[in-house]
C-alpha cells in the first residue's frame, strides 16, 4: 500500500496469473469493506479476466474524468485492459426524517435528505408514473455538482423546459452550493418583491408539482427542492385544506390573504393615519390616541420603525436558536421587552397591539419564504406612509402591484390568472390531476401565456 496524497491511497494487487493491478481511491469516500469484498478479493482469488470482474464499472478515458470519479467516491482500477471506475461510495447520510420547517399535519411525513439519488427515489415513490423524467446536469467548473431537473413528459411545456435547461447550461459557477444558488442564473437580479420560485423539503409536494406540469430542481447535497413556476395565487394554498369542506377551505385562504395584507401594509397604514391623515379617525379614537401618547419620547414613525426592527431581530433569534431556547427568546421579547418599553414611555399601548398583530400575521402563511418578503417590504409602505400619509401609502401599494404584475417565471405571469385576467381558468380541472389537489390552470399546463 502506497500513499500518494493525504486523501488518496494506492493498492497494488498481484493476480494468480502474475498480472499486477493498481487501485486508487480516496479513503474518506470509499467504503473499505465494499472495496475488499467487491474488488480486492475477486482480483486475488480468481484468474478471470479483469474486464469480466469489472462488469459494473465504467471506462475512464480522460485525466479530468478520473479526478472527478475519485471525488465522486469511485475506485480507479488500472489494468492491462484500461482504466476503470467502480462506484464504492461511502458517505454518511442522514436518515429520512419528518420535515422541520414544513410541518405536515396530514399526509406523508418524509423529508428530503442530502443525497440526490435518494431524493429522486422519494419523489418517484409518491408518483409512480413512467413519464416523469429526471434530466441530469453537471454544474461547477472547479467542484462539479450533479443537478437534476424533474418534469412530466407530455404535461410540462416544452418551451419552458428549453428555457430552463438553457439557462442552467449557460451557468458556469466554480461550485454549486445550496439549491437557492441557482436563482440568479435562472431569473437574474432578484429585485422583485416576491421570489419567482418556491422551495420545499417535502417529496410529496414536489411530486405534486411535477404531476401538474411544473418543474422541480434538485441539487446533490441540498435537502431542499426548488419548485417553479409558482403563481401568486398558489402561495396561500396548503394540501391539508382539501380535508375540509369547500366553504372552510376558502375561508382559510381568505384569512391567510388578509393576514398577509395586514403584515405587509398594516404598519404603513397605521403610521399614515396617526401621523398625516389624522382627520380620518373618529373623534373618540383620536382623543384616546392623543391622551395615550402625551408622555412618549418618540414620534409615531420613529417608534414604529424601532419596534418593527426589534420584532425582526427577535424573529431571527427565534429562527436561529433551536430547541427550548427559541420559545424562551420569544417569551422574553414579547413579555419583558414589550412591557418595559411601555413603562419606560418608549412605546404606546396601541403600538404594542399593532406590533403583536403584525407579528402574528407575518407567520400565518404556509410558505416560510413569504415571511421574509413581508418583513422587508413592509418598510416601504411604512416610510412612504409616514412621510406622505395615505397618498404615499397608496403609492407604495400601486408600486408593489406594478412589480407583481410585471414579474414572470419562465414566461408565465406571476399574477396569472388575475393579470392577465382569465376567469375561465379559475375553475379549470385537468384529467391528469390527482383527486383532491388544486386545479391546474391551462395557462400553466399548455403554456398559453407566453413572454411578450
Amino acid at each position: 500500500m502506497k500513499t500518494l496524497h493525504p486523501e488518496i491511497t494506492e493498492i497494488t494487487v498481484t493476480r494468480p496469473d502474475g498480472d499486477r493491478v493498481r487501485i486508487l481511491q480516496v479513503s474518506a469516500l470509499v467504503d473499505s469493506q465494499r472495496l475488499q469484498a467487491e474488488l480486492v478479493t475477486p482480483l486475488v482469488q480468481t484468474s478471470a479476466p479483469t474486464l469480466a470482474l469489472l462488469a459494473c464499472a465504467s471506462r475512464v478515458t480522460a485525466h479530468d474524468n478520473a479526478e472527478n470519479r475519485l471525488l465522486d467516491g469511485c475506485a480507479l482500477v488500472f489494468s492491462a485492459q484500461g482504466v476503470f471506475a467502480l462506484q464504492l461510495r461511502s458517505v454518511p447520510l442522514r436518515s429520512v426524517q419528518e420535515p422541520t420547517t414544513e410541518r405536515a399535519v396530514f399526509g406523508p411525513k418524509d423529508a428530503f435528505v442530502e443525497a440526490l439519488e435518494m431524493n429522486v427515489a422519494m419523489i418517484r415513490s409518491h408518483v409512480k408514473d413512467p413519464r416523469i423524467i429526471a434530466r441530469r446536469l453537471t454544474l461547477g467548473t472547479e467542484a462539479p455538482t450533479e443537478v437534476a431537473v424533474l418534469f412530466k413528459e407530455g404535461s410540462a411545456d416544452p418551451e419552458e423546459l428549453d428555457m430552463l435547461l438553457s439557462r442552467l447550461e449557460r451557468h458556469r459557477p466554480p461550485r454549486v452550493g445550496f439549491v437557492s444558488s441557482l436563482m440568479r442564473p435562472l431569473f437574474g437580479p432578484l429585485w422583485a418583491p416576491f421570489l419567482p420560485a418556491d422551495f420545499t423539503e417535502r417529496p410529496y409536494r414536489a411530486a405534486d408539482y411535477i404531476f401538474r406540469g411544473r418543474f422541480v430542481i434538485l441539487v446533490d447535497g441540498s435537502p431542499w427542492a426548488m419548485l417553479l413556476p409558482v403563481p401568486f395565487v398558489e402561495i396561500f394554498i396548503d394540501e391539508s385544506e382539501y380535508l375540509q369542506a369547500t366553504a372552510t377551505r376558502y375561508f382559510v385562504r381568505t384569512l391567510r390573504f388578509l393576514a398577509f395584507l395586514l403584515a405587509l401594509l398594516g404598519p404603513g397604514l397605521y403610521v399614515a393615519v396617526l401621523t398625516v391623515n389624522t382627520t380620518v379617525m373618529p373623534g373618540l379614537l383620536a382623543i384616546a390616541v392623543a391622551s395615550n401618547r402625551q408622555t412618549l419620547a418618540f414620534p409615531i414613525l420613529t417608534e414604529t420603525i424601532l419596534m418593527l426592527v426589534v420584532l425582526d431581530i427577535m424573529a431571527e433569534a427565534t429562527t436561529a436558536m433551536k430547541g427550548v431556547l427559541g420559545p424562551a427568546i420569544s417569551i422574553v421579547g414579547s413579555l419583558i421587552v414589550g412591557q418595559a418599553a411601555v413603562r419606560a414611555n418608549l412605546a404606546s399601548n396601541l403600538g404594542v397591539i399593532m406590533l403583536a398583530l403584525t407579528a402574528l400575521a407575518t407567520f400565518v402563511t404556509p410558505r416560510f419564504t413569504l415571511t421574509y418578503t413581508t418583513r422587508v417590504w413592509k418598510y416601504v409602505a411604512l416610510l412612504l406612509g409616514g412621510m406622505l400619509g395615505l397618498v404615499g401609502w397608496t403609492a407604495a401599494v400601486l408600486w408593489m402591484m406594478i412589480m407583481l404584475s410585471s414579474q414572470r417565471e419562465l414566461g408565465v405571469p406571476h399574477l396569472a390568472p388575475l393579470a392577465p385576467l382569465m376567469p375561465s381558468a379559475w375553475g379549470s380541472t385537468s384529467a391528469q390531476q390527482a383527486p383532491g389537489l388544486p386545479s391546474v390552470p391551462p395557462y400553466v399546463r399548455r403554456g398559453q401565456v407566453r413572454r411578450r
